[in-house]
């Protein structure tokens, strides 16, 4: 996680976002991996979507990646940890999407009246995991009919459905979590969900 005084930056002027995959390395912060910011991105396209709000800002990288898919999309990003955050502006500023993404610091249990001024097309969910229930069902209300609402690492580095290979009672705790997160999803009948196996594990619900 990243620490004021140990923070690693080597962009420059003419960098890509792509470069923050070694700026996130350096610093020990976790982002989506390539293959998965790039299928929501094809999601973004497939659904003609206009607005994301996104639940865990980190450094900013998936939401340039958001930003970065036509120029009349606004993504909406949360984002509690007040370093991580700066250094999201700051990315923001230098890939130029100021006028396209609005950040929000605030823990995201607590900014709902900071981001309700509007209905989104796709919620993102990619915070802290044993909360995605109740960011789930906080946030679920601003999606429109027929949007979607992603959740990120639902296979917890494959520990969900095999928790047995779990030595820490900390995470056997989280997978537990995220469990009956996922359980609790695929009952829910206000949404079609679909689990997909890229990355870390990601769930796709169709708003009924």
């Amino acid at each position: 996680m990243i620490k004021e005084e140990t923070y690693i930056s080597k962009l420059n002027p003419v960098s890509t976002i792509d470069d923050l995959i070694e700026v996130a390395k350096e610093n020990d912060v976790p982002i989506m991996d390539k293959i998965s910011v790039e299928f929501v991105k094809q999601l973004i396209r497939i659904h003609h979507a206009n607005s994301v709000l996104e639940i865990g800002t980190a450094i900013g990288y998936s939401a340039l990646h958001f930003a970065s898919v036509k120029d009349n999309i606004h993504i909406t990003t949360i984002e509690r940890n007040e370093i991580m955050y700066q250094y999201a502006l700051k990315h923001i500023e230098q890939y130029n999407r100021a006028e396209q993404i609005r950040p929000i610091f605030k823990d995201a249990l607590e900014a709902f009246d900071e981001v309700s001024d509007k209905e989104y097309d796709i919620l993102f969910i990619d915070a802290a995991k044993a909360q995605s229930l109740k960011f789930f069902e906080l946030y679920s209300p601003l999606v429109r009919k027929g949007g979607l609402i992603i959740t990120d690492n639902i296979l917890y580095h494959d520990f969900v459905g095999n928790i047995e290979i779990v030595r820490s009672r900390n995470i056997k705790q989280m997978v537990r979590k995220i469990e009956k997160y996922n359980t609790w999803l695929s009952e829910n009948t206000g949404y079609d969900t679909n689990f997909i196996d890229i990355g870390d594990g990601m769930s796709i619900s169709v708003k009924k």
